[in-house]
């Protein structure tokens, strides 16, 4: 009799909520909150990674990530832990708000997809969409039964217009170490003003309460998932007991992620470690103690002064809908379960082999997204190019409307002209 089992469904362990599989490493992937970040990343986050965002310069780009971050969090029903020693964190008016399928759609009629006219070349039409909206996966997942619970999905569709209901902030699980609160206790005696050490403390208690991968759980036990979100790390607010701290405190926090079901991430004002222009060597230190780094370089922030923003900012008509924001720069791709980074067979925005400096970001009313950077139409959209037919100006002097071509005469129509 052979003592092999055949492994069934019921006695494989269950995946988080809101997670899925990476085909390439089959390493545990959450999502960030925007689509073309998670493709840049090979799919999302992987669990037990840190993702680190380099702060624009003078602007706050990278602060929109994070709100993309956390309400993730809370679309997905995992917890979250928000460190910030810069600023107050108020999650009801910071963080913006989605819309699901069964609240948009609810009086909507069902449109049949069979009927419906094809609106673009049919070699496009099945390719997958980095930014699409996965209405076919949503209406699937809406149309289980009642007995079974409605299958929560990788990535909400959030809407920067929108504020989170205070009703879901409320029932989260959130933990939140802000500006004085955090300093009142980095301030104790146990610490002595060590923010970082009192930070990866409070980390560490938390992942040893049910999120850590070293303590089996029962069968048939659906794990969680920690969100782990630390703004502006190493700032002028962050208080340490030497000029390496930081760097102790990221090579101890990735050892606690990787025995973890958590994730991380992180912004890092990298402008403020320079040196006439140029960055210092610790730069290069801290990324390499990070799982994936990506830079953020705004158009308004990169050679501009305060002044120079907000006078920008002010004038009407400076910017429009198809007018990019920044320059994204990858410096660090995810290596986890892996020698190579999954990014050049998954992703649909970057083939691999390092940023090319070919992505860009922008900013619309609703939503915030990568792209590929394509150089602007010369002399812009609005200018014509060719001269209308019926256009005398066109024409030079002496000649009628009746136009010029091969053996024709000025003034009379073109007897090659069918």
């Amino acid at each position: 009799m052979s003592s092999f089992r055949k492994r069934v469904p019921e006695s494989q362990p269950k995946i988080p909520p809101a997670t899925r599989l990476n085909a390439h490493s089959a390493q545990l992937l959450v999502s960030t909150g925007v689509p073309s970040l998670d493709d840049l990343l090979g799919g999302g986050l992987p669990v037990g990674g840190m993702l680190m965002i380099e702060e624009d310069r003078q602007t706050g780009y990278s602060n929109t990530l994070l709100s993309y971050f956390s309400s993730q969090s809370l679309a997905a029903g995992h917890k979250l832990c928000i460190v910030n020693a810069d600023q107050e964190i108020d999650l009801k008016t910071q963080l913006p708000g989605w819309a699901t399928l069964n609240t948009v759609q609810a009086d909507a009629p069902v449109k049949d997809s069979t009927n419906e006219a094809m609106k673009i070349a049919w070699r496009y039409q099945n390719l997958p969409r980095v930014d699409g909206d996965d209405d076919a996966n949503r209406q699937k997942t809406g149309s289980s039964s009642t007995s079974e619970a409605a299958e929560i999905p990788f990535c909400e569709r959030f809407d920067l217009m929108l504020r989170i209901q205070p009703a879901i902030v409320d029932q989260a699980q959130v933990e939140v170490l802000d500006g004085d609160r955090l300093l009142r206790l980095a301030s104790s005696e146990k610490y002595g003003g060590d923010m970082y050490q009192c930070v990866l403390d409070h980390i560490s208690s938390l992942i040893d309460d049910g999120f850590s991968s070293l303590k089996p759980v029962a069968l048939n036990t659906e794990r969680n998932i920690l969100r782990i979100e630390i703004g502006s790390l190493g700032s002028g607010f962050w208080q340490g007991s030497d000029s390496l701290a930081i760097l102790k405190f990221l090579h101890r926090l990735r050892g606690i992620l990787r025995y973890s079901y958590a994730v991380c991430v992180i912004s890092f004002p990298a402008y403020l470690y320079e040196d006439s222009g140029t960055r210092l060597p610790i730069v290069r230190r801290i990324e390499h103690l990070c799982d994936a780094v990506i830079e953020l370089e705004s158009f308004e922030g990169a050679y501009a002064s305060p002044s120079d923003i907000v006078a920008r900012q002010a004038k009407s008509g400076a910017s429009t809908s198809q007018d990019y924001h920044g320059f994204v720069h990858i410096h660090k791709l995810p290596r986890l379960n892996s020698l190579t980074a999954s990014v050049g067979r998954l992703s649909l925005l970057h083939t691999g082999g390092g940023s090319a400096n070919n992505l860009a970001f922008r900013l619309r009313r609703k939503k915030f997204s990568i792209e590929t950077y394509h150089l602007p139409i010369e002399g812009g959209v609005s200018e014509r190019r060719v001269p209308a037919k019926d256009d005398p100006k066109a024409l030079r002097p002496g000649i009628s409307v009746g136009g010029i071509g091969c053996g024709s005469t000025p003034g009379r129509k073109d007897p090659l002209e069918f």
